[in-house]
């Protein structure tokens, strides 16, 4: 009987190190957000992501307001005040962490106007790199435009546990195949 116990155990070890062995290749690596000039550095927690937010519209400055789509009847949060760039010609970037437990709203309204410019309803998934660009629209009507892109995909945090069940799985069956074989065999 004690040898069941040696196996549960051996079992119970080797479950954990496939599991911390897939989550250490599957972590994100490099540099947590991109060169932002001396703006500070977002190190991501777990269930976060990085939003990187572009102004590329000249003399206007924005608020982003931010939910959760689930929430009913829910007033926005403001996320970041989003400012025009003091270089001409290029962008301005926020930078900030938000949650993926959910899907999220995000809004932005030109602070000067006092008019919603966009509103983008998104799911992402954990350590993602996105950004929102906000740009006019070439279309020869004067729209602004706001695209979410991906920088760098998000990681499926359920795959390591997902190879730690198909590898007690295959040690489950490889012992019973085997406690099988000695039973017929003696």
């Amino acid at each position: 009987m004690s040898g069941a116990g040696g196996e549960g155990r051996a079992l119970a070890t080797l479950l954990l190190a496939a599991s911390v062995l897939s989550a250490t290749l599957l972590s994100p690596s490099g540099s947590p957000t991109p060169d932002l000039g001396k703006k500070r550095r977002i190190e991501l927690k777990m269930d976060q992501v990085l939003l990187l937010i572009h102004n590329e519209l000249p003399g206007t400055n924005f608020t982003v307001y931010w939910n959760f789509d689930r929430c009913y009847h829910c007033l926005l949060q403001v996320l970041v005040d989003i400012s025009q760039s003091r270089k001409p010609g290029e962008p301005s970037v926020e930078a900030m962490a938000v949650s993926t437990q959910h899907g999220s709203i995000l809004q932005l309204n030109d602070t000067t106007e006092e008019k919603q410019v966009c509103r983008l309803e998104y799911k992402s998934g954990e350590f993602g790199n996105y950004s929102l660009l906000v740009k006019h629209t070439h279309d020869g009507v004067n729209g602004i435009a706001c695209d979410l892109v991906v920088n760098e995909k998000p990681v499926d945090s359920n795959l390591p546990v997902s190879i730690a069940f198909l590898v007690g799985l295959v040690l489950i069956i490889v012992v019973s195949f085997l406690r099988f074989l000695l039973r017929e065999i003696y």
